[in-house]
């Protein structure tokens, strides 16, 4: 572990290898944001040096486009603004719980990005990293809804305003009318992936992450625990959990996966599965406290 940190470490604090991710294809983990990433869902986002921290920021502000493109209304027009990276709503969520966890004043420096996340909550409580829902299903993607709700709920360090405790609750409402991992109109699991335990995550979800959220919200917002969907979740995870401890069900870059790629040392330190997760187990502790 020492070493696989040493070794991500090297990577941030090389000033020429920062760069955004793939835009085309978001499945290249080497890339400095994955680096990043990984510290901060192991709690160590401390680690990340301020100067890397600086330079994400920056990239964020000089190479995003800061609108989601639904119609050509939102596209850049400019020759500059067209080579700008065209961001989804899972993307930005990490990004922005990464900046906040290193100390960025993120609302301050990128005022668009909260703004984006609350603007393109759909009706069923929920957003979609496909422009064509909005015009179109008007139906939300589990997985594009996560990261947006759980930069909220975390990153808030007010009292939060009517909007944003609209959009949690109507974003816990869509999880639990969901049942956490369902289709809300046949019942049926929508990814049986889902059900297996994934460390780290990335944009990508599983069904201890939405236990986790829901906790988190229920105990934030001051509203009722569905203890029916919790222990439901629980005993869906059960063959995973040994001892009170997680182990980890899959990788988010498997070859066979949606989201296949290269890796880096410490994204294999802390991955491997049918080992137990230190980081995933504090998430379980957690839910099953509350319960």
């Amino acid at each position: 572990m020492t070493n696989a940190i040493g070794q991500t470490m090297e990577v941030l604090t090389s000033t020429d290898t920062f760069s955004l991710p793939d835009k085309r294809t978001r499945k290249k983990w080497t890339g400095p944001w994955w680096h990043m990433a990984t510290l901060f869902e192991m709690g160590e986002a401390k680690q990340i040096p301020e100067s890397t921290a600086t330079r994400a920021l920056e990239l964020i502000k000089q190479g995003a486009w800061p609108k989601f493109v639904i119609s050509g209304e939102d596209a850049p027009k400019s020759d500059a603004d067209k080579t700008k990276m065209d961001c989804c709503h899972c993307e930005l969520g990490v990004f922005y719980q990464i900046l906040s966890a290193c100390g960025c004043d993120v609302d301050s420096e990128l005022p668009w990005m909260r703004e984006w996340f609350l603007k393109h909550q759909l009706p069923d409580g929920g957003l979609n990293c496909t422009p064509s829902a909005y015009n179109h299903s008007q139906k939300s993607s589990i997985v594009s809804t996560l990261p947006p709700l759980e930069a909220i709920l975390f990153c808030t360090k007010r009292t939060f305003t009517p909007d944003e405790e609209k959009f949690l609750d109507e974003g816990a409402r869509y999880l639990i009318e969901h049942r956490l991992v369902r289709s809300k109109k046949e019942g049926s699991v929508i990814n049986k992936e889902w059900l297996k335990p994934l460390f780290p995550r990335f944009f990508e979800y599983d069904i201890l992450r939405g236990l986790f959220f829901i906790v988190e919200w229920s105990k934030r917002r001051e509203k009722p625990l569905p203890t029916e969907l919790i222990e439901e979740g629980l005993e869906q995870l059960k063959s995973y959990i040994e001892d009170s401890a997680i182990v980890i069900g899959r990788q988010v870059y498997d070859s066979n996966g949606d989201w296949g790629g290269d890796t880096f040392a410490l994204l294999n330190e802390v991955s491997e599965v049918e080992k137990i997760s230190p980081y995933l187990t504090k998430e379980l502790n957690t839910v099953l406290a509350a319960n």
